[in-house]
């Protein structure tokens, strides 16, 4: 071999060698990180869970342990359960397997999973006011770079119990929380949304099968709620502009479909006002239900059918549909022309 070819492959060797070195020492440090940070997130988890019993939050778990290694910590519990005496009625979370997990290069989400179901109880240990339970749940937090926060969960299977059961096969809710107080009634505070899917109330109304297919709706709420009593808290929010934007609702059950959107606010007795933007499809089988459980009468259902039958264009899946407006004003509902009796009053 010439020698200059040999220098060269010499010198491949040697880059190659200190490659390996510097990946090996890389690696080294990094592991020693991870098991650093693991330590200290178990140590700060229990001191979490000491230091919140001076406000009533009761936390508890049987063991723990922080896994994920190389690319998550992921802070597993088994048996926890959580117990927050603070509020009015008391609410207490049990669930057998609970894991939050964080990358580390983004400390600003976690996810959080509980594989093996959860239940959650509303009130007295015992005689709760109401059950939750699911035999999975998931979610995850966010923090943007605004100071906002985004929520998301997720429950598979879930029944709620406060007398009356109803349950669902897959209930999902967003929320995004605003990092600080909207400064006007035209800016975005808190926004909610969900959605629930196979839906079985706890009566179905005559005309209409006993599972929901589908419902879904997104809320916003303009202008800042200030805090206290809430029926004052309402009364302030009102008096600075605040409203209630209804960002879309979806029902999908049976062979009816409503789909709305529109604006909502307080009246002067702190009652509902206002007015949406409504498309139904099987806006006749919607009527059949409304004189059944008494909402309507079947003369002004007659009435009502031969408006709206006028009024009905074909709609994206070639069934009839009405775009019309769902009002309330007064104290009473109107579809359209149509009276549908008084609006639900809010006891505050």
């Amino acid at each position: 071999m010439p020698q200059h070819g040999y220098i060269a492959a010499m010198r491949r060797s040697t880059l190659w060698r200190i490659l390996a070195i510097v990946l090996v020492i890389g690696i080294a440090l990094y592991t020693a990180y991870w098991w650093i940070a693991a330590g200290k997130i178990e140590e700060a988890a229990a001191q979490w869970r000491d230091a919140v019993r001076a406000q009533k939050l009761d936390v508890s778990w049987q063991a723990m342990r922080v896994t994920g290694y190389p690319f998550a910590f992921r802070l597993e519990l088994t048996q926890a359960a959580v117990k927050n005496s603070a509020t009015l009625p008391v609410v207490a979370l049990q669930t057998p397997v609970l894991s939050a997990t964080i990358r580390p290069w983004d400390f600003g989400a976690a996810w959080f999973d509980a594989p093996d179901g959860l239940a959650v109880a509303v009130g007295p240990d015992t005689l709760p006011i109401a059950k939750i339970a699911a035999e999975r749940g998931s979610g995850a937090a966010a923090r943007g770079a605004d100071g906002r926060i985004a929520l998301w969960l997720s429950l598979h299977q879930a029944k709620a119990d406060a007398g009356l059961t109803v349950s669902a096969g897959a209930l999902q809710v967003w929320a995004i929380l605003p990092g600080k107080a909207p400064p006007t009634h035209q800016e975005a505070g808190l926004a909610v949304a969900a959605l629930l899917q196979d839906l079985t109330p706890p009566l179905a109304p005559p005309g209409l099968k006993n599972t929901v297919d589908a419902i879904g709706f997104g809320v916003t709420l303009k202008g800042a709620l200030p805090p206290g009593n809430l029926a004052q808290a309402a009364a302030k929010w009102r008096d600075d502009g605040g409203t209630l934007e209804l960002d879309h609702l979806d029902l999908h059950w049976d062979n009816l479909r409503v789909m709305a959107s529109g604006t909502m606010a307080l009246d002067n007795e702190l009652q509902p006002v206002g007015a949406l933007s409504v498309a139904v499809a099987g806006f006749d089988q919607l009527l059949n239900v409304l004189v059944s459980t008494g909402r309507v009468k079947p003369s002004d259902a007659r009435v009502a059918r031969l408006a709206l039958a006028f009024m009905a264009k074909p709609g994206p899946d070639g069934r009839a549909e009405i775009a019309t407006s769902l009002s309330i004003q007064n104290g009473q509902m109107f579809f359209g022309p149509a009276r549908l009796g008084p609006a639900p009053r809010i006891d505050w």
